[in-house]
């Protein structure tokens, strides 16, 4: 049976969408077969499947499913090219502890990171080099935004995360475990080669313009720098961090 663009759940995905946040129900909305088909493989709940009309129904375990006119589903669609497929799924929520474990831990922290193809991509990353988790501090683009969750192509279901935590509140925090705090400057005088990643460490990754700031860099243990031609003053900042993580997985291997 069909439902119209009015209805309840539609209204809450759309919104979510629009917001990068969840549903009043603590749903999150995602888009596209490869997407779906990863969260199930992930262990998250599906909730609601939503089909426009004429897609061939997938081999999915949902409680439910909902055919949409085409009209109604342009309306709700977050990408331009829509495969004909949105999910609202039950996304884990994750606590310091879970981003922190298992030791040594190896944490990615996002400072003021804008841009959700960055985050999303970083997700992805630190999962691919065996990190603990990631934090968003107070700033940085969500995770439930809907960029960010297709960047991280399914590792957003996956790698332990927590968001909207200011520094000076997560560092009492590292601190009591005796982790390290590092960030990165293509200034700082010592190189990632210099470091032993094998030892507790927190990543921190500056903004994609203006980098670390005074402050945040105030809270290191230590700056490094990726070494690389001097031509190119620096790096994007998911490209820095997955060079970094590359070095910590390549010592810690």
């Amino acid at each position: 049976m069909e439902i119209g663009k009015h209805n309840r759940k539609l209204v809450e995905v759309r919104r979510a969408f629009q917001q990068g946040t969840v549903t009043s129900d603590g749903l999150l909305p995602i888009e596209g077969p490869i997407l779906i088909e990863e969260a199930g493989r992930s262990g998250i709940e599906i909730v609601d499947l939503f089909i426009r009309s004429g897609v061939r129904i997938p081999e999915i375990k949902t409680a439910a499913s909902h055919e949409l006119a085409a009209e109604v589903f342009k309306s709700v669609q977050d990408t331009e090219h829509s495969q004909g497929l949105i999910a609202t799924v039950r996304p884990r929520l994750f606590q310091l502890a879970d981003v922190l474990e298992p030791a040594p831990t190896l944490v990615v922290t996002l400072a003021r990171l804008q841009d959700p193809g960055n985050v999303g991509t970083i997700l992805r990353v630190a999962e691919s080099f065996a990190a603990s988790g990631c934090i968003g501090l107070t700033g940085t683009a969500s995770f439930h935004n809907s960029k960010v969750v297709r960047a991280s192509t399914g590792s957003v279901f996956r790698l332990p995360h927590i968001s909207e935590i200011a520094l000076q509140d997560i560092v009492p925090e590292l601190r009591k475990r005796n982790v390290a705090i590092v960030g990165t400057s293509p200034t700082a005088e010592r190189t990632i080669e210099d470091w032993d990643w094998r030892t507790p460490v927190a990543i921190l990754v500056g903004n994609e313009g203006s980098g670390l700031s005074r402050d945040e860099i105030g809270y290191c243990d230590t700056v490094l720098r990726i070494p690389h031609r001097t031509t190119v003053e620096s790096l994007n900042s998911a490209i820095a961090a997955a060079v970094v993580l590359y070095e910590a997985f390549k010592q810690r291997r």
